[in-house]
Order: structure tokens, then C-alpha cells, then sequence
């Protein structure tokens, strides 16, 4: 039995990091020992959406508090970071960088807590975390991980998002680490060319098995997730347009809630589809609208790995995806469904109006290969290979 401690921002509020940290966190409770660090609150950790195992140790952790001057100077020196690239690659400000952005409080903090007794190994669960514990790495007595959830052209190449401006620390972070682990062999070759950082790929396992399947008879599509920029719904609605242009029956349905919202709704007027596109809102019966849709659209600009995806295939849903570098892995266009060029609303309305013209036997036969690639994800095959790494029964 290992002891294994796990870093987490978040387990207990939505999204396919938290899901999918709870179903590794479960598998590894079953022979192991697990104490879990998170910000989360106690509300939401009674709500525990992703049914969370109370075999798991939870402990709750918050940062350390800073004076105003302190606050006020390291958002300055930030800011100034982010909008000029001031300090970017710059090793003779690596001091100033670490500062702003993880000061010595706050890793003091942390380092007090992870040695207050002794784990076998602490995986850090996505890049905030695993910085944070990269930086601490030398004060610890165990082996340290840290397990990336993103994209590498979202953590690094989108401005002001995510890691933005933030490479040497990142640098200093993952090469201070035992292991780094990333979603698909893209990721790993980024980081080895831009940091020297050799990574282990893992994928991410299917989230939920279901005996039940979409019987591919409604037309119409479905999409899920937040209404943020990342997920490119401004895209879908675009697309959609286009494709309404030639169809005049297949509806869409879009389940999900987020900032981007009201803007989605507009886009939705004034192309003249409020009587074809559906936006659910927040709901807890995702599972009834795959099983009533017969295509899946998956419209992200960016993922780290679109667990959407794999509880698309498992419900046995076709799908038409933008080609990002996330999803070449997981689905070969004219398998599993159809690819379009990244962006391209014009081909992906295209790539919606072939799949829709499928005959049903073929559109099948899309679907069982979808199911089988969700079988592949299973997590009873994706455990063994964080138990090997891991050192866990």
C-alpha cells in the first residue's frame, strides 16, 4: 500500500479536470492510501458532484494572506509581465518572476503542510499546482509529480490565459519534478523542445460506462460544455448557420451554461435559429440528451483531452470535431466521425452536412467504433499505468 497525496485546485465543483482527478483518485483509494488537498469549499465538498470516495482523506487549504503593498506590487509587476513580455525568458528576472507569481510564503505554506508527514509520492494535478510544487520539489522527501490538464498552445501561447509569459518558471517547475505527465505524445514533444522536460503520456479514462446507447434516430445534434472561448461555440453557432443554409431539418442542442451565454443567444437571433437551436443551461441529465441526439459536435479551439468526447463515444455518438491537436489522438477522420479544418466553420458545416447524409448503416457503424474507442479509455486499463508510475498497489 502506497501513501499518496494529491494537489488539486478544485475536485468538487464541475468540469472534466475535477471528473476526471475524482475517477483516478477513486481507483487509487481502492489499495492505497489518499489524502487530497483542494481549495474547494465546504459546500461543495458535501455536494461531492463526481461521488468522490470517503475513503479519501480530504484536507482543505487556502493561500497565506498578503498585505495590500505586497498584493498591490506583485499584480503590477504581473500585469507588466503579461502585456510586455518584460520579463519573459529573461533568466536575470527569474527572482521577480517567481515573486509575483508564487512568492516564498506561499511555498513555504505548502511545504509545511506536505511535510507535516511522509507520503510515498504527492502528484500535483494541472499546471498552477504543479508549479507550486515543482518550486518546493527539494524540500520534500518523496517522489513529486505533477499531472497536466491543457493544451500546450493554451498554457503558453494564448495571451493573458492560463501560463502566459510564464515559461522559465514553468521550466525551473517541470525539470524539478521525478515525473511529469501529459494527455497525448504532442504535448510531450512540445515540452521537450521548449523546456528539456521528458514526460510520460497517459490518457485520460472514460468517465462513465453506460449500457445504454444512442439509437441515432433524431436528427439532431448535441453539444456540451462551459460558454467560454476555449470551447468555441461562437464557431458552432456560425457553423450551424451555414449548414442550415442546406438542411432544413436537423436541429441543435446545446447543453451547457457560461459568460459567453448571452452572446451565444444573440448569435442565435440573428442568424434566424431560435426555432432550431436549443441552449439547455446547467443540468445534471447530460447523459439524456446524448441519448437523444444521433451526432455530437465538438467545437473547442483548444483542449488538454475533451473528456466530452470520450462520454460522446461511450454513448455511441458520431462526431464532427474541429482537427486540434487534442482530439487527433482520439478520433481518425471517417471512423469514429469527421474531421474539419481547424477554425473553419465552412468546412465543419460541410463535414455536419456529409455526416447527416450517412446511410444509417453507416453512421452505425461510425457509432460502434466510437464505442469501441471509449472501451479502449476503460479505467481499468488506464490504472495500471499510474499504478506502474505511481509505485501503488
Amino acid at each position: 500500500m502506497a501513501k499518496i497525496c494529491l494537489i488539486a485546485s478544485s475536485v468538487f465543483t464541475y468540469g472534466g479536470e475535477q471528473r476526471v482527478t475524482a475517477v483516478i483518485a477513486n481507483e487509487l483509494a481502492k489499495n492505497n492510501r489518499i489524502v487530497l488537498y483542494t481549495m474547494d469549499g465546504e459546500a461543495d465538498i458535501e455536494a461531492n458532484p463526481y461521488g468522490l470516495t470517503g475513503e479519501i482523506e480530504i484536507r482543505c487549504t487556502k493561500q497565506p494572506k498578503f498585505g495590500m503593498i505586497n498584493r498591490v506590487l506583485r499584480r503590477l509587476i504581473r500585469e507588466l509581465n503579461e502585456k510586455t513580455g518584460l520579463f519573459y525568458r529573461k533568466r536575470s528576472c527569474y527572482g521577480v518572476l517567481e515573486y509575483a507569481y508564487f512568492p516564498k510564503a506561499w511555498q513555504k505554506q505548502l511545504l509545511s503542510e506536505l511535510n507535516r508527514e511522509p507520503y510515498d509520492v504527492i502528484l500535483a494535478v494541472s499546471g498552477g499546482n504543479s508549479m507550486r510544487l515543482g518550486l518546493i520539489a527539494d524540500g520534500l522527501s518523496c517522489r513529486t509529480a505533477g499531472w497536466e490538464h491543457n493544451a500546450y498552445e493554451a498554457y503558453f501561447e494564448t495571451p493573458g490565459l492560463y501560463f502566459w509569459h510564464m515559461d522559465l518558471l514553468f521550466q525551473k517547475a517541470v525539470n524539478s519534478l521525478d515525473h511529469c505527465i501529459v494527455l497525448n505524445d504532442y504535448i510531450r514533444q512540445r515540452y521537450k523542445k521548449a523546456f528539456d522536460a521528458d514526460c510520460d503520456v497517459i490518457y485520460n479514462p472514460r468517465s462513465f460506462v453506460s449500457a445504454e446507447k444512442s439509437a441515432l434516430k433524431n436528427k439532431t445534434f448535441v453539444a456540451c460544455g462551459r460558454m467560454i472561448r476555449q470551447k468555441g461555440f461562437d464557431l458552432l453557432i456560425e457553423a450551424f448557420a451555414r449548414f442550415a443554409a442546406r438542411d432544413s431539418e436537423w436541429n441543435l442542442v446545446i447543453v451547457g451554461d457560461g459568460e459567453m451565454r448571452g452572446q451565444i443567444e444573440e448569435a442565435v437571433r440573428s442568424y434566424g435559429l431560435s426555432e432550431r437551436v436549443v441552449i439547455t443551461g446547467f443540468t445534471n441529465e447530460v447523459k439524456r440528451y446524448l441519448l437523444e441526439a444521433s451526432v455530437y459536435l465538438l467545437s473547442s479551439r483548444w483542449e488538454g483531452f475533451p473528456m466530452v468526447l470520450t462520454e460522446a463515444f461511450e454513448m455511441g455518438l458520431p462526431t464532427v470535431a474541429f482537427d486540434i491537436t487534442a482530439v487527433t489522438p482520439l478520433l481518425t477522420d471517417g471512423e469514429e466521425g469527421l474531421l474539419a479544418r481547424p477554425f473553419d466553420t465552412e468546412d465543419f458545416a460541410k463535414r455536419m452536412y456529409e455526416i447527416t447524409r450517412l446511410p444509417q448503416k453507416d453512421l452505425e457503424e461510425m457509432a460502434q467504433k466510437a464505442v469501441r474507442k471509449a472501451e479502449s479509455l476503460a479505467v481499468e486499463r488506464i490504472i495500471t499505468a499510474w499504478k506502474e508510475l505511481l509505485g501503488a498497489d
